[in-house]
């Protein structure tokens, strides 16, 4: 059996090009800063929901700087409008 937990994250970075929307971002998640803590987010599902109800999905490829960054890679382009919004992380226990 699995218990899904949801955490909260912000986007600060998007990376952008003149002509197209890249899939690339940057998120920070509040209260956690230890790049081992950081390592378990690796390769867990990301979604951004989007004011008209759309959902990007997209998944945490690596911990970015010493910060506490994680680089997370969405299917489809994040639009401008993403920039300071949360997303949502969804961690799987099993129980």
């Amino acid at each position: 059996m699995s218990s899904i937990k949801v955490l909260k994250g912000l986007i600060y970075s998007i990376r952008r090009g003149s002509n197209a929307r890249l899939n690339h971002a940057l998120i920070v998640i509040p209260g956690i800063e230890s790049i081992k803590e950081l390592q378990k987010f690796v390769g867990k599902k990301v979604v951004w929901k989007s004011r008209t109800g759309k959902l990007f999905v997209g998944r945490v490829k690596k911990v970015w700087n010493r910060k506490g960054d994680l680089l997370v890679i969405f299917r489809k382009g994040l639009p401008g409008q993403a920039l300071g919004t949360e997303v949502e992380i969804i961690m799987e226990q099993n129980v």
